[in-house]
Formats: structure tokens, C-alpha cells, sequence
């Protein structure tokens, strides 16, 4: 693995996790109004400002990320992503470098209805924020000029990794007005991919570009997350020092407690995001008990449990944007029994 530079210090507002609930970002309502409501009921202790892919594309993951190229891409007509359009790559690049990182009503409905939801009382419980977006390597690897990828190119991927910064800086400018602690998840799934020729941005590239991001949150005074909820990329998360990682703990639990970095970043201060509640259908307050006794001997075969749990946070596995809206209260439901247990465990106060 590459060497990544160390983060720097900044003064941030304190942040004590202890077993706190938050949603990963995705929710399936059509409805800006509903998806505000249930973030305010649901997770009140950490708030969310939502993700709609149900609305409408520009609202899923990739298309929010790729919003300022609208005019200038379209899907690819065979595979997955969006390509640029013919004779457009120019101006695509031109408003990548330009870009401000401003999530507008048109890709972003959430955003503006959640600083309105604060303004007026909805979130008065909170004790940090939460704001989210997908990360250069994913969004480069859904984005194709001439049948390839951004990520095989570096001068295309740099201009993706300036923008994806641009949009953080963004967010945490407007998320810490409101006088909490800001919590900034980079969402990167093809962290995990391989470099599959030797035309590709290499890995250290790569890896250097996601560690610049998460500085410039902590920069901006945020806490950096990364999310990864695809094959389990431990040993390049903790490569480019996040504050907190945040995984598919229903897959990945054992994996993540007998890797010996899992140990360290948490003995160093480093807050783990449990992707503990699997995004399906069919959960029921039955499964919180047996989830969270997997969890705890999981953590007291690695070490000491209640360090662990003044660490953690508890997630569902993934976004919610694909369920039926009836499971958002019964997944949430099943997180916060979790977290009762475990900030029991850590010795914090229930909320």
C-alpha cells in the first residue's frame, strides 16, 4: 500500500459516538416533506439530510455527484454509468474545474428541506450532522469518454477529485452553521476495484486523491467518514486515515475485529460506523438482541467491549432507497434497540 500522508489536527467540536444511530443517506420516499419527517423521527440524535433516487435519477448516488454535467452527459446505452456526450469533453472538464461543489433543488431536494427542517426546530435533539456524497473513484469509475472510464485517465479523474472536493467543502460549510459537530461521509463502493490495466490511474493515484478529500473535510472542520459497504477494502480505508469507517458490519463483522488495523484505529480515536442492520425487508425487534450479541463477541474476542462501543455508531448495511417506505421505521427501529444496548455498554446516556 501506498504512503498517505498523516492527517492534520484541527479543533472540531467533540463528537462521542457511543452506540449513536444515523442513516447511511438513501431513503425511499417520494415525498421531500415525509423524508425530512422520518430523518427527525428516526434518527434525531444524528440527522441525515436525505438522498431520493425515487424521485428522479439526479437524486440516485452517481447522478447527484455528476449534477453540474447534466447538460453535457447521458446514459450509456449499454452497461452501467453515463457517458459524455459526442464532441462535449472540453466543456465537461471546463465545468469540473469550475465546479463550486453546490447541490441544488434539482439533484439535492434533501438538502434544502433539511436546513429548513433545523431552522425551524425539527432536529432539536442533535447532537452532531451528518452529510454525504459518492467519492472520486466511484463516481470516475461511472463516468465514460470513449468507452472508458474517468478512472483510466488521470487528467479526467483529477477534475472529478477537484470537484467531489468542491461539493464537501460545500456541504460542510452550510451543515456547520447550525453549531454541531459535522459528520462527512465520502461514499466509495469501487474502493474496492482492481486496477485492471496498466492504462488505468494507478492505485496510489488513486488512494492520494480519496486521502485529499477527507482532509479537505477535516480542513473545513468536519469528521471524515468513508463508506464502503461492497467487498470489504480495510486495508486501503485505514490507507487514507479517515475519522471514521463506516462498512457492512451484517458481512464484514468478523473480518473487520481480526484485522489487526481494526484494533489500532480504534485504539487511536478512530469512531466505527456498524453496518450492522441488513437492508432487507422483514426485520423485526426479535433480530436486535441477536444482532447485537454477535456484535459484543465479536468485540470481546478482539478486545475491550466497552472501548468498542464508546466507538461505535449503528447503520443499516446500506441506503434505504430501494425498500418500500413501510421499512425505513421498522430498519431505524431495529438500529436504535442496538444502540441502547451498546451505549448501555459504553456507559453514555440514552437520548
Amino acid at each position: 500500500m501506498p504512503s498517505i500522508a498523516v492527517p492534520s489536527r484541527i479543533n472540531r467540536k467533540p463528537f462521542l459516538p457511543a452506540g449513536a444511530v444515523t442513516g447511511i443517506g438513501s431513503l425511499p420516499h417520494t415525498s421531500v416533506a415525509s423524508a425530512i419527517t422520518s430523518v427527525a423521527e428516526f434518527s434525531p440524535e444524528v440527522p441525515f439530510w436525505p438522498q431520493l433516487p425515487r424521485i428522479s435519477e439526479r437524486e440516485a448516488a452517481i447522478g447527484q455527484g455528476l449534477g453540474v454535467l447534466a447538460d453535457l452527459i447521458e446514459p450509456r446505452n449499454e452497461g452501467y454509468g453515463y457517458q459524455v456526450k459526442a464532441g462535449r469533453v472540453e466543456p465537461v472538464l471546463d465545468a469540473l474545474h469550475r465546479s463550486t461543489g453546490e447541490l441544488t433543488s434539482a439533484n439535492a431536494a434533501g438538502f434544502g428541506a433539511f436546513e429548513e427542517g433545523y431552522s425551524s426546530g425539527m432536529f432539536a435533539s442533535a447532537s452532531a450532522v451528518k452529510g454525504q456524497i459518492e467519492g472520486p473513484i466511484t463516481l470516475s469509475a461511472y463516468l465514460f469518454h470513449r468507452g472508458q472510464p474517468f478512472l483510466s485517465d488521470p487528467a479526467l479523474f483529477a477534475a472529478v477529485a477537484f470537484h467531489v472536493s468542491q461539493m464537501i467543502c460545500w456541504q460542510i460549510d452550510r451543515l456547520k452553521s447550525v453549531g454541531l459537530p459535522v459528520l462527512l461521509f465520502v461514499d466509495e463502493p469501487a474502493l474496492s476495484l482492481e486496477v485492471p490495466c496498466a492504462n488505468s490511474v494507478p492505485e496510489e493515484m488513486r488512494l492520494n486523491a480519496l486521502a485529499v478529500t477527507l482532509e479537505d473535510a477535516r480542513t473545513r472542520g468536519a469528521y471524515a467518514g468513508l463508506h464502503c459497504c461492497a467487498a470489504r477494502p480495510f486495508e486501503r480505508m485505514y490507507c487514507v486515515k479517515p475519522d471514521i469507517i463506516s462498512f457492512d458490519a451484517h458481512e464484514g463483522l468478523d473480518l473487520f475485529f481480526a484485522d489487526w488495523r481494526a484494533l489500532d484505529f480504534v485504539q487511536q480515536g478512530g469512531t466505527v460506523a456498524y453496518g450492522i442492520v441488513p437492508t432487507r425487508p422483514g426485520l423485526s425487534a426479535v433480530d436486535s438482541a441477536s444482532i447485537f450479541i454477535r456484535w459484543l463477541k465479536a468485540a470481546s474476542l478482539a478486545g475491550d467491549p466497552n472501548k468498542f462501543a464508546q466507538n461505535a455508531m449503528v447503520t443499516a448495511t446500506c441506503g434505504l432507497g430501494m425498500l418500500d417506505p413501510s421499512s425505513v421505521a421498522v430498519s431505524f427501529g431495529v438500529a436504535q434497540n442496538i444502540s441502547k444496548l451498546i451505549r448501555s455498554l459504553a456507559g453514555g446516556p440514552h437520548p
